[in-house]
């Protein structure tokens, strides 16, 4: 009875999980939360490091904080990443059909995998990455 009730728990199990590690933290710009929500798109991205891999992504909320999803899962997969981390105002009237204007709140570098500077080792289980960004 004992080895039936392991083999089918072990049955249920497989493929329990998906492999993905919980990536979260906070980025503030200049020491102040670099803040998202409303009007400001504020967003993370994981690149795999050697471009093999779908990247993963952050929305950064009011307090500068962010948790990674892959496509529509949680987390990504462990291993090395670039990140890159940009955010923008809308500026202009929100008119239907009209695209809005965006003025650029972080400096471009930090927009490009290979200028940010910012490097992470995604190990299995949970993760936080805190990141300081200058304005200048």
């Amino acid at each position: 009875m004992i080895i039936a009730a392991a083999l089918l728990t072990l049955l249920f199990c497989q493929g329990c999980g998906n492999g993905l590690a919980s990536v979260s933290g906070t980025v503030t710009l200049d020491g102040a939360p670099l803040k998202g929500g409303g009007d400001t798109r504020a967003t993370i991205y994981l690149y795999p490091e050697g471009g093999t891999g779908a990247p993963a992504v952050g929305l950064l909320d009011e307090n500068g904080e962010y948790t990674v999803t892959t496509g529509t899962q949680n987390g990504v997969m462990p291993g090395p990443y670039l990140v890159t981390i940009s955010a923008s105002q809308l500026i202009g009237e929100d008119i239907p059909g009209v695209p809005r204007s965006a003025r650029r709140l972080t400096p471009a570098r930090y927009a490009d995998p290979n200028g940010s500077n910012f490097r992470v080792d995604v190990e299995s289980g949970s993760n936080v990455y805190d990141f300081a960004l200058d304005a200048d």
